[in-house]
């Protein structure tokens, strides 16, 4: 049975000092990374955790982050530092605010739930914030099978709000989902979203920077 992962906020619990330790070395090995690349041109897009955050959700946060930053390397100075938010009354698993780059996850939720949620709405901040990603669309619209004219994004509901069975028709979503899958391989949150082999495999050459 998987852990669920509460942020302080929502449940006032105090850090538990093995979580903790935990938590300040993978801190550190980050910061480690961030000191290597400053040598070598721009410093990579950080991830920003408010206090609503806790020590499990910033671990899973951390890793979750890096794993992305390492698929999305050749592309990361086209989009920013990204901020995080936890809440306990989200409508759904994640969201993200193209205005202020803040990623909102629910918790409490499994480190499964939480680290698919996350990506997915780092993709959509890499869709928002990186006006190349614009470059993609077409040719992951033809991996879909999907006609060249399909909007890319709807214009009227936020894709929140929608029942999945309209959610999962949007090549945004998909797209999002089909960064999930390339970062860690596989969905370890299934949807109805379909994601193509072929599509994972142009985000992938994009991401690379080709």
């Amino acid at each position: 049975m998987q852990s669920w992962i509460k942020s302080r906020a929502a449940t006032g619990l105090k850090r538990q000092p093995g979580r903790l330790e935990r938590s300040l070395l993978i801190l550190v090995i980050v910061a480690g990374l961030l000191m290597t690349n400053s040598g070598a041109g721009p410093s990579l897009p950080r991830l920003l955790a408010d206090d609503s955050v806790g020590d499990d959700l910033r671990a899973v946060a951390v890793e979750a982050w890096q794993r992305t930053l390492a698929v999305f390397r050749a592309r990361s100075a086209c989009f920013g530092d990204v901020r995080l938010h936890a809440a306990a009354d989200l409508a759904s698993r994640g969201s993200y605010d193209p205005a202020t780059a803040t990623v909102t996850v629910r918790v409490p939720a499994t480190a499964a739930m939480l680290q698919s949620a996350l990506i997915h709405e780092w993709a959509h901040h890499i869709e928002f914030q990186c006006a190349g990603q614009r470059a993609l669309r077409p040719a992951f619209l033809a991996a879909q099978d999907l006609p060249a004219e399909t909007p890319w994004r709807p214009d009227h509901d936020a894709p929140a709000t929608m029942p999945e069975s309209a959610w999962a028709m949007i090549p945004s979503e998909q797209y999002a989902e089909a960064v999930v899958e390339l970062v860690l391989d596989r969905r370890p949150i299934p949807t109805t979203a379909r994601v193509r082999a072929e599509a994972v495999q142009v985000i992938a050459a994009w991401a690379a920077g080709r």
